[in-house]
């Protein structure tokens, strides 16, 4: 889900597609690239599987050509690791020529200086990298890497030299492994010259690394998360205190944290709106919803139809005018665009209608 202000200049639009079912704009769409991944990290599983070889990239360019058609605002790059690919700035450009914002999402290991600068050169307009933890020995055991630490933060000064002010992030789980060092995070964040900081509670997908109990929550809440809003707050890292507490604060928000429940109730009682402005392509080409149901389930197989034909589809369809709540169980932990969620039920409260 992307750009809530276009959203609710288009308010009237965006109403009718939610109350009728119908797709409304693909505004933010996510292609994973690629499965493999150099790193072997706890927490998940694509190094673990086998998969087939990604698609050429050159497959992917009549649909990012619907894409521009029917509105789409950005593109957001994944994997497994995505600088994997070595074609990667030539796809990069393509979608940045056709009037498409451009974001990441890497481990930043295998950036090089010359491959900072030519991702840049491509279009390349934002990016979250991966540390774990401000202390090396733990980020690379989270990582399953050794030097994996050293190689990220590089990589983040070569991405930083280029990228203009506002398109550097952090991103960081929380896990039962890495809580208590994430005092110095901020810390690390400002010294490599970070733009934003996100903190992300563990989704549990492996037998590797749990969610944080309940006790951990309450040592992170009580010791660690007050430390990191003052020092986030004060560099700009973080807007509002609350993204120190991913969480959550009261008892209610802390037992669903602790069940990894981490969409705290809200899709029992509301509507996802990702059916109407998102979806995932993976690197085999199927379309899904969202990268927490990857090909579960499955809307649509790009080497048998267009992104178009799927997007407008009777699949899709039925899921956006399916009333059961929540729609999916995977939705009760999902965390991904809730807040985004939050602010257009306030602000174009379809209910009301």
């Amino acid at each position: 889900m992307n750009d809530l202000e276009a959203i609710a200049v288009d308010g009237v639009a965006f109403r009718e597609a939610v109350l009728s079912g119908q797709p409304y704009k693909p505004l933010y769409v996510k292609i994973k690239i690629v499965w493999n991944c150099n790193l072997r990290c706890s927490m998940c599983n694509h190094w673990r599987d086998l998969s087939e070889p990604p698609l050429d990239l050159n497959f992917f360019q009549p649909i990012i050509d619907e894409l521009a058609q029917l509105g789409c605002r950005k593109i957001h790059l994944s994997g497994g690791e995505p600088t994997l690919r070595p074609n990667l700035e030539d796809f990069i450009a393509y979608i940045t020529s056709r009037g498409i914002r451009v974001t990441m999402t890497t481990n930043a290991t295998l950036i090089t200086e010359k491959r900072a600068y030519s991702l840049s050169k491509a279009g390349l307009r934002k990016v979250n990298i991966s540390i774990d933890s401000p202390n090396p020995n733990i980020h690379d055991r989270l990582r399953g890497v050794n030097g994996g630490w050293q190689k990220a933060t590089k990589g983040f000064r070569y991405l930083r030299k280029w990228l203009k002010s506002g398109g550097m992030r952090i991103n960081t789980v929380i896990s039962q492994l890495n809580y208590a060092s994430l005092v110095e995070l901020p810390s690390l964040a400002a010294a490599l010259e970070a733009d934003r900081l996100n903190l992300i509670p563990l989704d549990e997908n492996t037998n590797d690394l749990h969610c944080m109990s309940r006790e951990q929550i309450l040592d992170y809440n009580d010791r660690i998360a007050p430390i990191i809003a003052k020092k986030a707050l004060a560099v700009g890292l973080i807007q509002q205190e609350r993204e120190a507490y991913p969480f959550g604060t009261t008892a209610e928000e802390l037992s669903n944290s602790a069940a990894g429940f981490y969409a705290q109730g809200y899709y029992n009682h509301h509507q996802c709106f990702a059916p109407w402005t998102h979806a995932l392509i993976d690197h085999l080409g199927q379309v899904s919803i969202c990268c927490m149901m990857p090909n579960s389930p499955i809307i649509g197989d790009l080497r048998q139809q267009s992104f178009t034909e799927i997007w407008t589809g009777e699949t899709y369809t039925a899921l956006r005018r399916s009333q059961h709540l929540p729609q999916f169980e995977t939705c009760r932990h999902c965390d991904m665009f809730l807040q985004q969620n939050r602010q257009l039920n306030a602000i174009l409260p379809v209910k009301s209608l």
